[in-house]
């Protein structure tokens, strides 16, 4: 627990730091856009690469692992019943409203809370592979035939995911894995040592640009692209005011609920039962606000469960480590 403490204290430090420079002025409003695609592009890939390249690969196939895929399929779908028979929401706003209460932030968050919380980042691999192989696809399937506003090519919509350089970093870091190729071998190390120090980069560069954008936020709305959005629009009426209210309570109590149980049932205890719980504790991410708007769909929705979940999250992290670390 206290080492727990001790991993979120300096990650808030950071994040703090990164506010200040935005409050202060010492950098712009949208200073985290750079951070966030130097990341995205570079230094999270190569942290992939090289966790992956090294990592035992049954850590992966884990029962832990296992937990947070089902609890995050689980939460998604019955978010949308929710969402869609219960509130009485179309089609298109419950599948926004689904992914809102249960698509984690997994890249720019998840690595470096399950770095902090575990000590590496392992256990993420799985989750972005789920997220972009299967629901990032089936949204746009969903979307894309209720509301008929596709892109022009959907070759190109459907291609996204394929093209993440974050799947292309956990396919690289496998297929080295299993192909025994040996890094250290390669241009004498250097490889190695290109990918392990942009690798160090990630974490810190992911908390200040998370810091950076949250002292952003009113003034501009988050954007999955890292591209400045416009002015937000007000969740304005009883509805749209339920459906977030669901939706929070869906992505920080059910979803960490619905891992602990299925944890627990596949014989997780403690310290393993954690790593699922955390990962279930990550905040919406900021790619379901990216598909709102793509989409012109429960936009206020999207941005508000992002915010507000990226704020709550980490005591909801506290209570499940004081509970089984």
């Amino acid at each position: 627990m206290g080492d727990v403490i001790g991993s979120l204290a300096v990650f808030a430090v950071v994040i703090g730091v990164g506010w200040l420079l935005v409050r202060t002025g010492a950098v712009q409003s949208d200073a985290d856009t750079v951070l966030t695609r130097v990341c995205f592009f570079a230094a999270t890939p190569a942290l992939l690469i090289g966790t992956l390249a090294d990592t035992d690969l049954s850590a992966v196939a884990s029962a832990g692992t296992l937990a947070a895929l089902a609890a995050e399929v689980l939460a998604i779908l019955s978010a949308w019943l929710l969402h869609r028979l219960i509130l009485h929401r179309t089609t298109a706003e419950a599948t926004i409203g689904a992914l809102a209460s249960g698509y984690v932030n997994a890249a720019n968050l998840g690595i470096p809370v399950l770095v902090l919380v575990r000590g590496d980042a392992i256990p993420i691999a799985p989750v972005l592979l789920l997220q972009l192989l299967v629901i990032t696809p089936a949204t746009f399937a969903i979307l894309d035939a209720v509301t008929r506003r596709g892109s022009p090519s959907r070759l190109a919509t459907f291609t996204i995911p394929v093209r993440n350089p974050l799947l292309l970093a956990v396919v690289a870091g496998v297929a080295v894995n299993l192909g025994g190729v040996d890094l250290d071998g390669i241009a004498g190390g250097r490889l190695r040592e290109i990918i392990s120090t942009l690798g160090r980069i990630a974490v810190p560069l992911m908390m200040l640009s998370l810091g950076m954008s949250l002292a952003a936020s009113r003034l501009r709305a988050p954007s999955g692209e890292g591209a400045p959005a416009p002015p937000p629009e007000p969740v304005h009426n009883a509805a749209d005011r339920a459906a977030l209210r669901w939706a929070l309570g869906w992505k920080l109590l059910v979803l960490p609920g619905i891992a602990a149980l299925g944890g627990f049932g596949l014989g997780l205890r403690g310290p393993d039962l954690l790593v699922p719980v955390t990962t279930a504790c990550l905040p919406t991410a900021q790619n379901v606000f990216m598909y709102a708007s793509r989409y012109g769909v429960a936009k206020p929705l999207a941005r508000d469960a992002v915010l507000l979940t990226t704020v709550g999250f980490a005591p909801i992290i506290l209570i499940a480590a004081a509970v089984l670390g």
